[in-house]
């Protein structure tokens, strides 16, 4: 039986960049090893798309791009191509059909709905949720409203825009009913780590928004509760959304990182989390509604900070860190589900949903 081509997009324009070498590294070769034919695609950070058949290891440290085997190579718009177009000796060119894109390419450009608009374009089946919910989950703002008018909570917050500035000793006195210091302020559409800072006063707040606005022209601010981070993944297998049980990131300093994708070195994760069953079935029924009102596809980590026995919701990850060690992975595992295996439902869910 022929092996079915996936097509692993990686790196990209981003800060997560660093990140995204991992994740491709540990899903191209446990899925080198299965049933699978991998096209491993590279996105430098200046931009430029490879098509990379070196060794592996190269792709951990960043080195693949220097690889002199590299060729340009772009996913073809053209649903009749479906599949990437390599430039071959910076002359001819040559059409690989791909069955499947499996997209690792964190943050910015990689989870805003880009490449999922364009494997739509090329008719080309494609890990996760669609062009439309991307973009909302990673637009924080956007992600408290569609969960606010479907009435899930969400910690209190305002948005400011970077045409703000001029007036933002306004917008603070007009928000006053919403500021509680310490506040969270975050650059709108970034992956959790990027352009987060904590401000205990106005003056921090205003140094905190101006380093959001050097990320994205659109920041959100937020009430800093103290509380416990939870999270879960919810995921299609054969048709039925399923829910695994409940993790807890703790924090072991006092370092902000981010608390979704990645565990970091100020972090360890457990799970499951050590809550009651009535809380646990509480949150992970908030996390399959989460899941529906934001449309997911596919996949997607659900986060909630626990307060004084209330959770909100406070993030929507719709392309998680993919190692072995990452948070989606450890959820998986506590449920018995094989690092292989989880990537295996995961390929068979894009293959058999509509493009």
């Amino acid at each position: 039986m022929a092996k079915i081509k996936v097509a692993v997009l990686f790196g990209g324009q981003s800060k997560d960049y660093s990140v995204s070498l991992q994740s491709a590294y540990s899903v191209i070769t446990t899925l080198s090893d299965g049933n699978y034919e991998v096209i491993p695609i590279g996105i430098t950070k200046a931009g430029r798309w490879l098509y990379y058949p070196g060794k592996y290891d190269s792709i951990i440290d960043g080195s693949w791009e220097n690889d002199s085997d590299c060729c340009p190579a772009i996913i073809s718009p053209d649903a009749v191509h479906h599949g990437v177009i390599k430039l071959i000796d910076g002359e001819s060119l040559a059409l690989q059909r791909i069955d499947v894109i499996f997209s690792v390419i964190h943050g910015k450009f990689g989870e805003c709905g880009r490449i999922q608009s364009l494997c739509k374009l090329a008719g080309i089946p494609f890990l996760g949720s669609n062009p439309e919910s991307s973009s909302a989950m990673l637009d924080k703002a956007m992600t408290h409203l569609i969960l606010d008018e479907a009435g899930i909570k969400t910690i209190k917050y305002f948005c400011v825009e970077r045409t703000d500035m001029p007036n933002i000793d306004t917008i603070i006195e007009k928000n006053s009913d919403k500021i509680h210091y310490p506040l969270f302020v975050k650059a709108a559409s970034c992956s959790s780590s990027i352009g987060l800072n904590v401000a205990f006063d106005s003056s921090e707040l205003k140094a905190a928004l101006k380093l959001a606005f050097s990320h994205h022209h659109k920041a959100l601010v937020e009430d800093a509760l103290s509380g416990r981070n939870i999270c879960c993944c919810v995921y299609e297998n054969e048709g039925l959304v399923t829910v695994t049980g409940i993790g807890e990131l703790v924090k072991i300093d006092s370092a902000i990182d981010d608390l979704s994708n990645y565990i970091g070195k100020t972090s360890s994760f457990s799970c499951p989390a050590d809550i009651s069953d009535d809380i646990a079935d509480k949150i992970k029924e908030t996390a399959k509604r989460v899941f529906r009102v934001m449309d997911c596809q596919g996949f997607a980590i659900i986060e909630f900070l626990l307060s004084e026995n209330n959770f909100y919701c406070t993030n929507v990850a719709s392309v998680p860190g993919f190692t072995e060690e990452s948070i989606i992975s450890r959820l998986m595992s506590a449920d018995g589900i094989s690092y292989a295996e989880m990537l295996n439902i995961m390929l068979n869910n894009a293959l058999e949903s509509k493009v």
